[in-house]
């Protein structure tokens, strides 16, 4: 069986590590948001200063230093990331099951 090769090229070496870093922060996203869900807004872990929302906080803006990165070296384009997340928004407002707070 012949195996398949993509013909196009591989990202560079500057996109894969903006891709390895981009993974690693939603990693750390998933874990922050995971611990507020388990302990709270408002705990503060043995040996931490802050607290689960305000650690999340920092970790949403790594993100989205990496996502501006990408953008960037040309990984994503930006029209389609802002369009997705202005139809995301309108899904969202019609499937979730809570209503905001006021």
């Amino acid at each position: 069986m012949e195996r398949f090769v993509s013909p196009m090229p591989l990202p560079s070496d500057r996109e894969r590590e903006i891709l390895t870093i981009l993974i690693e922060e939603c990693a750390e996203v998933q874990q922050r948001a995971t611990k507020l869900l388990r302990f709270g807004r408002d705990e503060v872990q043995a040996g931490q200063e802050l607290t689960n929302a305000a650690r999340l906080s920092k970790e949403l803006g790594d993100l989205e230093v990496l996502v501006a990165m990408a953008v960037d070296v040309g990984l994503v384009d930006v029209r389609i990331v802002r369009d997705r997340a202005a139809r995301k928004r309108q899904k969202l407002a019609r499937y979730m099951q809570t209503e905001a707070q006021s």
